[in-house]
């Protein structure tokens, strides 16, 4: 085989690296439509595709002697993989429908579905897994030959394979998918298969090696040096690769406190990860090659990397310093943080495994199964790691005990080769081995523990940039997320409560968001009164299951999350005798949305859903027209289905392709206002659309909604009406040129996030003239609303568009005089009671318990039109704040109200008054003049 020849095998096998995690990349997105985006399903993916590994190992260590052709035989692995790993992509899908019937019944016994589901795709991710694992020891073999340096061939084609491994994460996620779709995509993998196989194969008939085989020799552990010190090699080895995949699972979960949890966040992080291991067996490789010796230094390399892992998690926190309270979204920030966590260790890794190859090619022979060996025990290793650290040490440890566990056990690795006296000719050798040993001890001794609470998920607290007092009142390390509860209290007002997994809010029961999760039931239960069955999915803080349990026409409700943790922790934001879990409708599945409805027969009058945002890693396959249709066929004849729609998160032609997806499965789809950039989009499945005005207002005169409407902003059934946005006909004009997001094109949903443009678009979709027009116009509101419903709701248009320009919604401040002219309309021309108290900036809790505040006590005063008290209330609290500008302008107001201006005039002796008595109370000043200062100052 000519250098050429060589030089071009390391090129194929650096494709065929990426090829691999294209595949593993699209059998992660597949095994998701089939079993569900759970932590099951991750973890099948990765088990499945180590264990593969290692039975491609176990082959070669059992038959790789007798191969005589290595690189022909190279190329029939190629194809092997080009075939299955394609026709795997296609299947996983069809397999999830096809087995519905069957695992349909044991969705109530999930002790048992999650093991049936495990094995079945267990076995069939086993094949092209295999023939994967078979290629490093085959070529290993076929480069042997020609170069008795073992290591350095093992570093160098360790190196090319994981390299290659990184350019296909990040093309799968980046180029592939986008383009040409997950299907597309694995024909495009298929086809650099193919293609490598083809060159291997060109090459194998060109090589003068290719001769038939020598009879095999001896061969197995121990036949070239030791058996004992083979067995604690390939022991270290297995060590090694559990303790570096349960690492990347605690690397991940820690990191996601601080990042965008997006699937692009995930492809860096794998890459980073990928790029030390493979950097590392390039490294160990050159410095085999000059110094053949130095795998001896394998101990020193294991102490060394538990330290580093102690090192970076203590110092994490000043990697951070410089971002401040920035979300963290950016990909050049993303790469940056995980390179500080995460990459010196992986390239420790990539040079231990090489150095333990090394060694234990002294004791084995041949090469191939030296290769074997190895590689078995390190991908056996890591199997069984990526399984721990997701069910074992992040439940029962968490993620900082985990990294304290895991650092230590890299001093067994040392142990291990220490044990199994891999020496080496360096005067040096036992100097690096105590100091190395010394500094891991040190670093151990020196643990920050308390760093977790203490500091760092404080840290992606304060990233929310949340203006309120928020302190931490509970948190728990999960199989699949770190959820955290947190305590809000907006100066002189009550206090709500917030949900957090990772970085991102999830969920709040402030008020105003409350408003919109609510409508999720309020909206559907107006136009389906009959409504008996509900099915809602992803639970959150609970506040749409409330709206659900306080209904009581309601007979059965069922609740899917996938997460144990945040429906165990909601009881912190509910008392025992109002938590929506113990109300007996309630059924409560563990479980991925996906995959029951996949999976149950039952039908429901109603299916709300408000999963996380849609560029959260996974989640997007509950936003195409597949899951759509699910929701759909899930349904009786004539019920509604409710779907959240984070326009926030997403660039316009993210929401023009998630409508367009919807509509596809909704013929009668309509878009609605819930708050702010938080949409509702609602369809039904053949409903007869038609309400009489009676059961449409029914829920307004209920003890128990009643209230919750009127407190979250929807006082009368005529505002309801005034959430609308568009029907079908304008959603399919919206989305005429739109592709919409399917299975086959998650990317369609692409990674960027709203920019200027963006916003003025949903800003102008937000317009209530234009809305009170299409309104009017709308062919299904004439048949879906009450006559006279429909009539007297247009008035209540102006009184949304001033809840859409809230301050609340944007996040500034809303100018003072725009506020209290705002106030005045709504006074003088309704009862509305709660939008005044909105713009006064009054929110209560969940609880519904009044402010004991003066401004709080004055402001419901002025809401309830009892305006002479009001303005007692505000003399009061200006005397605690004189300088109060608000205090002042509302105290001017309240007296103008009541008819009392006499005595605010001899107190206010400056042109305010003058201004707001000459305009009959209806001419606010943008800026009132500050009062004298007698200090001069």
């Amino acid at each position: 085989m000519t250098p050429f020849s060589v030089r071009l095998l390391c090129a194929v096998f650096f494709v065929s690296g990426g090829a691999a995690l294209v595949f593993e990349s699209l059998w992660f997105r597949q095994a998701g439509l089939a079993f569900g985006n759970s932590v099951w399903a991750s973890t099948l993916v990765l088990s499945s595709f180590m264990a593969g590994l290692a039975a491609g190992n176990a082959f070669t260590v059992r038959f790789g002697p007798r191969i005589g052709r290595p690189v022909r035989f190279y190329a029939g692995l190629e194809a092997t993989i080009a075939v299955t790993g394609a026709l795997l992509v296609w299947l996983l899908p069809e397999l999830g429908r096809w087995l519905a019937p069957v695992l349909g019944g044991l969705l109530e016994h999930p002790w048992l579905l999650n093991p049936v589901r495990f094995g079945l795709g267990f076995l069939l991710l086993l094949l092209p897994a295999t023939a994967m694992g078979a290629t490093l020891p085959i070529l290993v073999k076929a480069l042997s030959g020609l170069d008795a340096n073992f290591g350095a061939v093992l570093g160098r084609l360790y190196g090319y394979n994981t390299l290659g491994a990184v350019a296909g994460a990040l093309a799968a996620e980046t180029v592939l998918v986008p383009w040409l779709g997950v299907r597309g995509s694995a024909l495009a993998a298929s086809a650099l298969y193919l293609g490598v196989g083809a060159v291997a194969l060109g090459i194998a008939r060109s090589a003068a090696a290719a001769a038939p085989a020598p009879a095999p020799g001896p061969s197995g552990l121990g036949t070239g040096g030791s058996a004992g010190r083979a067995w604690l090699l390939a022991l270290a080895s297995f060590l090694a690769g559990w303790i570096l995949l349960a690492f990347e699972v605690v690397w991940f979960r820690f990191i996601r406190l601080f990042i965008d949890p997006s699937s692009l966040a995930f492809s860096l992080m794998l890459a980073v990860v990928l790029s030390g291991i493979g950097a590392g067996g390039f490294a160990a490789g050159l410095v085999l090659r000059r110094r053949p010796g130095a795998f001896g230094h394998g101990a020193a390399v294991a102490c060394l990397s538990g330290a580093l892992a102690v090192a970076l998690y203590a110092g994490f926190e000043h990697v951070l310093a410089p971002y401040g309270t920035r979300y963290i979204a950016e990909p050049r920030d993303v790469l940056w943080l995980s390179a500080a966590l995460m990459l010196p260790v992986s390239l420790l890794s990539g040079v231990l495994f090489t150095f333990t190859g090394t060694a234990l090619s002294r004791e084995v022979a041949p090469d191939v199964q030296a290769v074997g060996w190895v590689a078995l025990a390190n991908t056996l290793g890591g199997m069984l790691g990526s399984f721990a650290g997701g069910f074992l040490l992040l439940p029962l440890l968490g993620v900082e005990r985990s990294f304290f566990f895991l650092s230590a056990l890299y001093a067994v690795v040392a142990l291990l080769l220490l044990a199994a006296r891999v020496e080496a000719r360096s005067r040096m050798l036992p100097v690096l081995r105590w100091a190395s040993a010394l500094v891991l001890l040190g670093t151990l001794f020196a643990f920050p523990f308390g760093a977790m609470g203490e500091r760092y998920l404080e840290i992606g607290v304060r990233r929310l940039g949340d203006p309120t007092q928020a302190r931490i009142v509970a948190a728990k390390e999960g199989r699949a997320q770190t959820v955290v509860y947190v305590a809000c209290e907006f100066p002189g007002e009550p206090l709500f409560h917030r949900l957090q997994t990772g970085a991102f809010n999830m969920a709040s029961n402030e008020i105003l968001a409350r408003r919109y999760m609510k409508l999720f039931v309020y909206w559907p239960i107006a136009l389906h009164p009959e409504a008996r069955s509900a099915l809602l999915i992803s639970y959150g803080i609970g506040s749409t299951a409330k709206a659900l349990t306080d209904t009581a026409g309601l007979e059965r409700i069922d609740v899917v999350d996938i997460s144990p943790e945040v429906l165990e922790m909601s009881s912190i934001a509910y008392p025992e005798d109002e938590h929506p879990l113990r109300d007996p409708r309630v059924h409560v599945h563990i479980e991925d949305g996906r995959y029951y409805l996949q999976t149950t027969g039952r039908r429901y009058d109603l299916i709300t859903s408000e999963p996380p945002p849609p560029k959260h890693a996974g989640v997007v396959n509950l936003y195409t027209r597949e899951y759509f249709q699910l929701i759909h066929d899930r349904l009786s004849h004539g019920g509604i289905n409710t779907y959240w729609l984070p326009v926030n998160t997403l660039t316009l032609e993210d929401t023009r392709s998630i409508v367009r997806a919807y509509c596809d499965a909704f013929p009668d789809c309509s878009l609605w206002s819930g708050f702010g950039t938080s949409w509702m989009l609602v369809g039904s499945r053949a409903r007869d659309w038609g309400a009489t005005e009676e059961g449409f207002s029914a829920q307004w005169a209920d003890p128990v909604v009643g209230p919750e409407l009127r407190a979250v902003g929807v006082e009368r059934p005529e505002q309801l009406g005034a959430l609308f946005m568009a029907d079908a006909d304008g959603l399919r004009e919206l989305t005429r040129d739109a592709l919409p997001v399917t299975d086959d094109h998650p990317k369609r949903l692409g990674d960027d996030y709203p920019g200027r443009v963006d916003n003025r678009v949903y800003y102008r979709m937000m317009n209530t003239r234009t809305a009170r027009a299409a309104f009017e116009k709308s062919d299904f509101i004439r048949r879906a609303w009450p006559p006279g419903l429909r009539e007297r709701s247009l008035p209540y248009f102006a009184f949304q568009e001033m809840l859409n320009q809230h301050r609340a919604m944007w996040g500034g401040a809303f100018p003072i005089h725009r506020r209290i002219r705002n106030i005045h309309r709504v006074q003088t021309t309704s009862d509305l009671h709660t939008l005044v108290l909105w713009h006064l900036g009054i929110r209560d809790h969940a609880t519904g318990e009044p402010s004991r505040s003066l401004p709080g006590q004055a402001g419901r005063a002025l809401a309830a039109r009892d305006f002479a008290r009001a303005k007692s209330l505000y003399d009061r609290a200006l005397r605690g704040s004189p300088r109060d500008r608000f205090l002042r302008y509302m105290r001017v107001y309240a007296a103008c109200m009541a008819g009392e201006l006499g005595d605010v005039a001899d107190a206010s002796p400056d042109s305010l008054v003058g201004r707001v008595v000459a305009s009959g109370c209806t001419d606010f000043p943008e800026h009132p003049p500050e009062p004298p200062n007698p200090g001069g100052r």
